[in-house]
């Protein structure tokens, strides 16, 4: 997959009034803003986009990654985050995956199928992953909880990435939110691996725009924030990550192809739920909001099914 061309700087993927999927370079990241915005739009596999010459109207957001093949996950690399779980920090990125989008060449089948979800879209929560029953009474306990996370695009395939070319290999920079039920998350439950709890369908929104690397000066710190029903409960910033996206993508590709579309989410900074006095875990209709500055913000409401 090969860089597309640089003429787009916030490229993002929506349906128009008649469900009509399109790219299109919006010229703001405004969650608000872009819905209702008449953007110019592009055309192409996801590989190589070109302007139409035309525009449309955004009606419906979608993930501005429209199936990537992988998404890569690094586990405390916020300095703040290990002070507030009181960890040591690691001497490598730590990497587990979640899944992807399910596809039809580059035509995501259905963005409920897999992890990977839109910028404004349900996240839907099964009753596995939310509740553990008790013995001699049913207790329901509620572990749901999100993390920020500055989410890099890889631009195209590669394996053992040294470090000082790994921004050569970066599409753009999107928002993510790491939804995970620790319930599945600890012992001993887990069996000592993160992915189950972090891989139900739609536990991956993204968006809203995906920021070409142009736009976003190398080594540039960003603030990066939650919040839940308007509440703030992560304020944070980029300069708290303990590996910058360069070591992480090179540690990735150690032994291992990235694949072009690749979505690496890059880590948490401190203020998850649970650590939180009371463990304030998301419930049934909650909103959350990741807001990253210059990137851009998601809105998603959390539905229990």
């Amino acid at each position: 997959m090969e860089s597309p061309t640089s003429t787009w700087r916030n490229l993002i993927r929506f349906q128009d009034q008649l469900s009509k999927e399109h790219y299109g370079d919006a010229d703001t990241t405004d969650l608000d803003k872009l819905i209702g915005s008449r953007v110019p739009t592009f055309e192409g596999p996801f590989n190589n986009l070109h302007p139409t010459g035309s525009s449309a109207v955004v009606h419906k957001l979608l993930s501005p990654v429209p199936s990537p093949p992988l998404i890569v996950c690094v586990g405390l690399n916020y300095a703040d985050h290990a002070r507030e779980a009181n960890l040591s920090i690691p001497p490598n990125p730590v990497i587990f995956t979640k899944p992807a989008g399910k596809k039809a060449g580059f035509v995501l089948i259905d963005e409920s199928l897999d992890a990977v979800t839109g910028p404004v879209s349900d996240i839907l929560v099964p009753s596995e992953a939310r509740h553990l029953d008790y013995e001699p009474e049913l207790m329901v306990i509620y572990t749901i909880s999100s993390q920020a996370e500055l989410c890099v695009v890889i631009s195209r395939t590669g394996k053992n990435i040294p470090e000082e070319k790994a921004y050569d290999y970066i599409l753009g920079f999107t928002a993510g939110n790491d939804i995970s039920s620790r319930f599945w998350q600890r012992q001993p439950y887990s069996g000592g691996q993160f992915c189950y709890a972090k891989s139900f369908d739609t536990f991956a929104p993204l968006g809203p725009t995906l920021l070409h690397p142009s736009q976003l000066p190398r080594g540039e710190h960003l603030d990066i924030k939650t919040f839940v029903n308007g509440e703030k409960r992560q304020d944070s910033n980029t300069g708290e990550m303990i590996f910058n996206v360069e070591k992480i993508i090179a540690h990735a590709s150690y032994g291992t192809t990235l694949r072009a579309g690749t979505v690496i989410m890059t880590g948490t900074p401190a203020g998850v739920a649970a650590k939180l006095p009371g463990q304030p875990w998301l419930k049934h209709g909650d909103i959350v909001e990741v807001e990253i500055g210059r990137v851009g913000r998601i809105k998603n409401q959390i539905v229990f099914e």
